[in-house]
């Protein structure tokens, strides 16, 4: 049989090829799955294997990833090629094109042919307004309940990660046949960048023991921690830093949200907490944490100890 796998989710179609493998071949190994990356490969080569019927196994796999000759405008030789690989494929052989984009040609007759006797499976990045549909379907799919807020909530700490549901997802599904909002907060962690939010908001608002406290609650639950937290909070810090300069120019909330491409809310969010602190005082924020990742990277101070440090003496 014949398949396409295609879609901007790289994650999810190797999730899907490991299970036609398995499906297909039972144990797939080295000897009955070939492997192609067509950026690398004559393929030539890949024709060559095609006329290989498996030895010691009933079939075998033939995988060509970056098959860009599938999208719109690709290259016509290879389209030729692999029409003909396709239309004279044999039962021994499995022949699965991977096309790492969001989009195909379907007018194409190898497609086509592909539809019709084989299968294809598309790997879409979601838009934030379809995410509730889809997890309602998954769910009712694997006759599982879950509460409209539980949806919501879900959604939320996926952040458009189709990777990460799928496995939160699954997750849920074992535990539970009635999923709630309480069920998705104990199973699953917040996204960092929420957590780097409030503690941002917190040291602006001179609430040390506040931040501390969700830097803290971090560790319990094995977060990455100051790897990812000290670039984001500098992040964050800059932000603020460039919204507080637009207002000083004398831009409007929506002129300097457009500017910066983020939402209005956002900016209004910097703004009052900049009220506590200058940008003099950001400037220094700044320093001391590429200080202390320097410190931290050389093997100068503890990461945990060094940034509960920066928390408890912020600002300094």
């Amino acid at each position: 049989m014949n398949y396409i796998l295609y879609g901007e989710q790289f994650p999810m179609i190797k999730k899907r090829l490991s299970k036609i493998l398995k499906e297909r071949l039972g144990q797939p190994d080295n000897f009955n799955v070939v492997k192609f990356d067509l950026d690398e490969t004559d393929p030539h080569e890949i024709e060559a294997e095609a006329e290989l019927l498996p030895l010691g196994y009933e079939r075998k796999a033939i995988v060509v990833d970056h098959c860009t000759f599938l999208g719109n405008g690709g290259n016509k030789e290879l389209r030729e090629i692999f029409t003909k690989l396709i239309q004279n494929s044999s039962d021994e052989i499995d022949l699965i094109l991977i096309h790492r984009s969001s989009t195909i040609d379907d007018k194409l007759p190898l497609v086509q042919e592909v539809k019709e006797k084989g299968q294809i499976f598309n790997f879409v990045n979601l838009k934030k307004e379809d995410w509730p549909v889809y997890i309602k379907k998954y769910f009712k799919d694997q006759n599982v309940e879950i509460e409209p807020a539980a949806v919501s909530e879900l959604a939320s700490r996926v952040d458009g990660d189709l990777y990460r549901f799928m496995n939160e997802a699954q997750k849920l599904v074992l535990y539970k046949d009635k999923i709630t909002v309480a069920d998705v907060c104990l199973m699953m962690n917040k996204p960092l960048e929420d957590d780097v939010f409030q503690i941002s908001n917190a040291l602006m608002r001179g609430d040390n023991a506040t931040a501390l406290s969700i830097f803290r609650d971090l560790q319990k639950l094995g977060s990455r921690a100051t790897d990812t937290l000290i670039p984001m909070l500098g992040t964050q810090f800059r932000f603020i830093s460039e919204v507080c300069f637009l207002d000083e120019k004398g831009l409007e909330k929506g002129q300097i949200a457009k500017q910066l491409g983020v939402s209005e809310i956002r900016v209004k969010i910097a703004l009052n907490n900049s009220r506590y602190l200058s940008r003099t005082m950001i400037a220094h924020a700044l320093d001391d944490l590429y200080q202390l990742d320097y410190n931290i990277k050389s093997g100068q101070i503890d990461r945990f100890y060094g940034f509960e440090l920066f928390l408890i003496n912020f600002p300094n």
